[in-house]
């Protein structure tokens, strides 16, 4: 929907531009920039817990900072790639997949994405929210279905004021952010260095210990790609005229070094006790002193908050693309207080553990063999834009055909295939399998 007002992209001011084409005249940045972005995007309490988890699998602290290093850099590749859809159409990443899918083929990319922007934020949320509480706890405020609220009501309000304001402003608190989330990690990494096993091996043997490497990598990546069709919503300001190869290393190279060092800190971290079934926080409890602890609680609520601003944002132009006649930032205020609902929901009522991991698993599934699509049609079939027709069935005939084929590689709660646990010892392969074969589809099917 194009706004009416003037067209406005600056620190503090609200946003007016909505899923249009930016003009020439008003792009601007560059891609470093939105690297910083991406730092910040990973530059939170969910990375570390994703890292710790591979030595939750068995792994070594050698082989799971490996593991981490190379699913970080697989999918920040994709990312990168994805993120020049940016300046080349001048649009949001599911608006640009109109090019690929069609102007109605690409509705189910949309919704697709609103429901993991929505469901991140929820998550995100409650994850800041918990933080809040135990901080209140240390200065001595008794838990309390009242104060649980609160938190949730503050995380919720914060998240999704700076979303409003839209583009510039989420990108100035990102940058500092981030700057500000790489010294903390720091420091804590430095203070807890004494306690950390960093000649931790591997718990597992022969196929079981591959397996357990490989399914390090593949979490990794989920985490990673659950960001992949947001990618081209924070580079579509950029001057058109740029490389594509400049803005996806410098957007990749931001995202794998993030995601890398982040995880890799969770690794270690988890090495201090690794029968603590890779809860951080609890760990982080017991083994740092109060004025690391405290700093590290407010860490987890400041950088989730952080990761939210780019999920409402993200929200709002999605919805937008669902033919929603509204401004960009009521839309992105419609789905915070959307999300705000159920996060209180994931908070009081539902088991929130199982209810996150079912969330990845559908997350998982449908966004890798889109991306690969995409990225076919950006690179090999199209190359440049063009008049997107109403369907391009050939291209949700490859997404569906992806999205099959990696069904048998599951491995979670919510579906365990009988070939995920008896062939490939318990590793879900997935996300890898969807996006092979996706692509490989498309490449065949799209060329005639």
């Amino acid at each position: 929907m194009v706004e009416r007002d003037a067209p406005t992209d600056q620190f503090l001011k609200v946003e007016t531009r909505g899923i249009e084409p930016i003009p020439t005249a008003e792009r601007k940045g560059s891609p470093r920039d939105v690297a910083w972005l991406w730092v910040a995007a990973f530059a939170n309490f969910v990375s570390l817990i994703t890292g710790g988890l591979l030595v939750t699998f068995g792994l070594g602290v050698s082989e799971a900072i490996l593991a981490v290093a190379i699913g970080s850099v697989l999918a920040a590749t994709l990312h990168g790639l994805l993120s020049v859809a940016g300046p080349r159409f001048g649009t949001t990443q599911v608006v640009a997949a109109r090019q690929t899918f069609g102007l109605r083929g690409a509705y189910a990319g949309a919704f697709f994405t609103v429901f993991l922007a929505v469901g991140w934020f929820a998550v995100d949320c409650v994850i800041a929210a918990q933080a809040l509480v135990q901080l209140a706890g240390l200065a001595g405020l008794p838990r309390s279905n009242l104060l649980n609220g609160l938190a949730l009501l503050l995380v919720v309000a914060l998240s999704v004021l700076v979303a409003v304001y839209g583009h510039q402003t989420i990108a100035v608190f990102e940058k500092y952010g981030a700057i500000m989330f790489v010294i903390f990690c720091a420091v804590l990494g430095v203070t807890l260095l004494p306690k950390i096993d960093w000649t931790l091996e591997s718990t597992v043997t022969g196929a079981d210990h591959l397996a357990a490497w490989v399914l390090g990598t593949s979490v990794i990546f989920a985490l990673v790609a659950s960001w992949f069709s947001f990618a081209s919503d924070y580079s579509r300001y950029l001057p058109q005229r740029l490389p594509a190869r400049s803005v996806a290393g410098w957007i990749g190279a931001g995202t794998a070094i993030s995601m890398s060092l982040f995880g890799a800190l969770g690794v270690l971290l988890a090495s201090i006790d690794p029968r603590g079934g890779g809860n951080l926080l609890a760990l982080i409890s017991a083994n740092a002193p109060v004025a690391i602890v405290v700093p590290f609680l407010i860490f987890i609520a400041v950088g989730e908050v952080w990761a939210n601003y780019l999920d409402v944002y993200t929200a709002g132009l999605s919805g937008l693309a669902l033919n929603l006649r509204v401004r960009r930032w009521t839309a992105a205020l419609a789905f915070g207080l959307v999300g705000g609902v159920l996060a209180y929901i994931a908070m009081f009522i539902s088991n929130f553990k199982d209810q996150y991991t079912n969330f990845l698993l559908i997350t998982y599934l449908w966004v890798p063999p889109w991306a690969a699509v995409v990225l076919v049609d950006m690179f090999v079939i199209r190359r440049r834009a063009a008049r997107p027709v109403t369907y391009n069935g050939r291209a949700l005939l490859a997404w569906l055909i992806g999205l099959a084929a990696a069904i048998p590689f599951v491995d979670s709660s919510l579906w365990q295939s009988p070939l995920a646990v008896s062939v490939l010892h318990n590793t879900d392969i997935s996300g890898y399998v969807g996006a092979i074969v996706g692509g490989l589809s498309y490449l065949l099917l799209g060329r005639r």
